[in-house]
């Protein structure tokens, strides 16, 4: 399944986001998060989209972040969050 992210991921989207990421775990055997469009976020926006990949390993869906922005790969970082993304980040694909 393809997904984009939103632009903004970040606690003034939290809950919008989550109904939207629960329906993207459902019968899926993969997804790919387009995040080109990415332009704001904040420890909320990562934190859930950290939670979205935990659920799916723990669901053996692949899941796979593509085009991240530099802000997103940024905020990741400075959150101690890396290895929840390790492997799943493909630039420029």
């Amino acid at each position: 399944m393809n997904c984009l992210l939103p632009e903004s991921l970040d606690i003034s989207t939290v809950l919008d986001v989550t109904t939207l990421y629960q329906e993207w775990l459902t019968n899926q055997d993969s997804i790919e998060l387009n995040a080109e469009k990415v332009v704001r976020v904040d420890a909320a926006g990562i934190q859930l989209l950290s939670c979205l990949f935990i659920s799916a390993k723990k669901n053996h869906i692949e899941i796979q972040i593509l085009k991240p922005t530099e802000l997103l790969t940024d905020g990741i970082r400075t959150l101690g969050l890396s290895s929840v993304f390790e492997r799943t980040m493909k630039v420029g694909e």
